[in-house]
């Protein structure tokens, strides 16, 4: 089967609490070389590169990332005499049968996330009565009861504010592309194309040497998938 285009790959829509369905368990697999202290963690190692892969770590906005992509965050170390080139083009999910599931450029994660609204200075001048009340002295006199009615508002309570994505925070966790120098580290989140039909997979990471083309080699973490 031919690897995935991420020009094809689905609009990402997030729904919030709506969405229906579960993100699976990804967790390296049971030959993973593990790393100490840190959970759900494995590492692989060759011609001096480091590759440090740890599953279920996202904890930003939004929350339900998880649900429509896959992200994985790395730590890269070069520590060989080669600098590396850094593509999200030589990182992939591979199954055994060969089916890769592509890193994504985090440019291409669109969609819209809902979030809460800021009760204490709602976005945008907006906000749920009474919030907004000591920013407009005409409704600040009323001294009596002005309950909110989630009958009426339903979810909107806590869900009622609309994120383009991708947002800053995918944006600033993501891994950026480049080259890392010999000596160099850096840290960052890949999102995947989401896992389907899927047990055993690898994250697989080309060694390419920038200024020659040269592939010196590969590096491969092995992960189960419970979805």
């Amino acid at each position: 089967m031919p690897p995935h285009n991420v020009a094809t790959v689905r609009r990402l829509v997030f729904a919030g609490a709506a969405l229906l369905g579960c993100a699976g368990n990804l967790e390296p697999a049971p030959g993973s070389k593990r790393v100490a202290g840190i959970a759900s963690s494995a590492v692989d190692e060759q011609a001096g590169v480091e590759l440090v892969a740890v599953a279920d770590a996202w904890r930003g906005h939004p929350p339900e990332l998880d649900e429509l992509v896959t992200p994985v965050l790395v730590t890269l170390t070069n520590r060989g005499e080669r600098p590396l080139e850094l593509r999200y083009e030589h990182f992939a999910l591979v199954t055994p049968a060969g089916v890769r599931f592509a890193a994504l450029p985090p440019v291409i994660v669109t969609g819209v996330a809902y979030g809460p609204v800021d009760l204490v200075y709602p976005p945008m001048g907006f906000g749920l009565a009474p919030y907004l009340s000591p920013w407009y002295p005409a409704l600040s006199t009323w001294g009596g009861s002005f309950p909110f009615r989630a009958d009426y508002y339903g979810n909107c309570y806590t869900s009622c504010r609309h994120f383009p994505l991708p947002d800053g925070e995918l944006l600033q966790r993501a891994l950026p592309e480049g080259v890392l120098s010999p000596g160099g580290r850096i840290t960052g989140f890949l999102y995947f194309e989401e896992l389907e039909d899927v047990r055993h997979i690898d994250l697989m990471f080309e060694l390419v040497d920038p200024t020659t083309g040269e592939r010196f080699g590969g590096l491969d973490i092995p992960f189960v998938y419970d979805d």
